[in-house]
């Protein structure tokens, strides 16, 4: 599979072989984007159900691009599957698409993937800067109090609740999602171009 790492090697892959890193590393991203994708998906789902009735959250800028990327990551774990349907393409000397063809499958699935870690760091750098302002607001040396029993006062200023970090959280997962379908991407890619006939398998 990673003969391509040995420099002493001619790489150079049959269409088997390519369909067998399309397939492994299909299915490798597929598994591990759905498994980081969970959180962002959850927590994007809640925070839209639960601000039903208020049309202007659910219109805000930060929603918008929450739902955006939550399309682009469900849009990252079909084309990781897309790849291994490829793979069972390329085993069947009939069925073989053109080197053209799968070169622009990845290249759109790197776009994709690419997109997800550039509004995902977006939504993450401005979520951190908000709780980095409130907290700033606060006098130096302070506390913030959490309430323990009913009557209990706060004191003023700011508060990181475990929404705050859940939110921080299911960024990070989405960027790390859109990270390995880039190296995934960039993988094949490079799997690909090693192929000796230029035009076609």
């Amino acid at each position: 599979m990673f003969d391509f790492l040995k420099p002493d090697v001619a790489f150079n892959p049959s269409p088997k072989q390519v369909a067998h890193s399309f397939r492994w590393l299909g299915w490798g991203g597929f598994w591990l984007q759905s498994f980081l994708g969970f959180i962002p998906i959850l927590v994007v789902l809640t925070t839209v159900f639960s601000r039903a009735g208020n049309q202007a959250s659910i219109l805000s800028l930060g929603i918008a691009l929450a739902i955006l990327c939550l399309l682009a990551l469900c849009l990252s774990i079909y084309w990781c599957y897309r790849y291994t349907k490829i793979a069972r393409r390329l085993e069947n000397p009939d069925r073989r698409p053109a080197k053209a063809e799968i070169k622009r499958d990845l290249k759109l699935g790197l776009l994709i993937n690419l997109g997800i870690m550039v509004i995902a760091v977006s939504i993450a750098l401005a979520r951190v800067a908000q709780l980095t302002i409130r907290m700033l607001t606060l006098p130096q040396g302070s506390t913030v109090v959490a309430p323990t029993q009913v009557g209990t006062m706060l004191t003023q200023g700011a508060i990181v609740t475990p929404s705050n970090m859940i939110a921080i959280q299911a960024m990070v997962s989405a960027i790390a999602a859109g990270l390995i379908g880039t190296i995934v991407s960039l993988l094949l890619i490079y799997y690909v171009g090693q192929h000796r006939n230029q035009s076609d398998f």
